[in-house]
């Protein structure tokens, strides 16, 4: 560990048994779980999906977000937000992700973005507003979070989903929840 805020984020830090947040545009599962492999075991970790994602953030001197662990595609956003191009559904060869879903601008994401009150800065009375700052270059006045008063954030109905917000989080306590 670097430094303390990195011991005692990883000591707080949730954990979440077996959840992965899937890339978006995949409204159905089980043609994830069954063709994402195949991609995986072909073309090892430059699948299309992944290989794409990094041309869109190396443009930007980033990596992507897209990650493969455990034989699965999936997404990271500690160092950024996806962008919801769709330019990864349009390289997935096996339509898991689907095409249609990016004109639609419905991204079909397997989690729910939550504030964890316990790590949350501004629920312990420090003027931190960082998440929705960043919400705010993301979706202009639409923004998807909100401040009851100073401190209290909720995240509203019209989060997209971005995960700007979480790499941004000093405290780490923007978490994703898996949906049902």
């Amino acid at each position: 560990m670097r430094n303390r805020r990195e011991l005692f984020t990883a000591l707080l830090k949730p954990k979440q048994k077996g959840f992965m947040p899937l890339p978006p545009y995949n409204s159905n599962r089980f043609l994830f779980s069954e063709f994402c492999g195949q991609c995986i075991t072909q073309w090892q970790e430059q699948t299309p999906c992944v290989r794409v994602c990094e041309e869109i953030y190396n443009k930007e001197s980033k990596s992507g977000i897209l990650k493969i662990a455990d034989n699965k595609v999936y997404i990271d956003f500690t160092s950024s937000g996806c962008k919801l191009c769709g330019e990864c559904a349009r390289a997935c060869p096996k339509d898991v992700l689907e095409e249609e879903s990016t004109k639609e601008q419905n991204p079909n994401w397997n989690f729910v973005v939550k504030i964890n009150a316990l790590t949350c800065l501004a629920y312990h009375k420090t003027l931190c507003c960082t998440c929705k700052d960043i919400c705010y270059s993301i979706l202009g006045k639409n923004q998807a979070i909100a401040f009851s008063g100073l401190f209290y954030p909720e995240i509203q109905e019209n989060c997209i989903g971005c995960g700007e917000c979480i790499g941004a989080c000093p405290a780490r306590a923007i978490v994703l929840e898996s949906k049902e």
